[in-house]
């Protein structure tokens, strides 16, 4: 089985930047990429939950944010 990856990029908060942006990457059993999408987050809970789920699932999963990297590393760390 693969690891699972999570990669956290922090920058400053723009004036129309979203809580979060996230991209999912899904293998297939060959370690080849099936599917790649990007989805800009508004709610933080919704944010937290989907970012759970795909860790999960094996999802491969970049976040892009200004909230902080390192409690965001220690909460993924705790769910997994």
């Amino acid at each position: 089985m693969r690891q699972t990856n999570v990669t956290i990029y922090c920058h400053r908060r723009g004036k129309d930047a979203p809580l979060a942006s996230v991209r999912y990457t899904k293998y297939d059993d060959l370690g080849r990429v099936l599917d790649v999408i990007q989805v800009d987050y508004e709610d933080k809970n919704y944010f937290h939950s989907e970012v759970l789920q795909a860790v999960h699932c094996g999802v491969d999963v970049l976040i892009y944010t200004h909230l902080d990297g390192s409690s965001l590393r220690k909460k993924i760390e705790k769910w997994t």
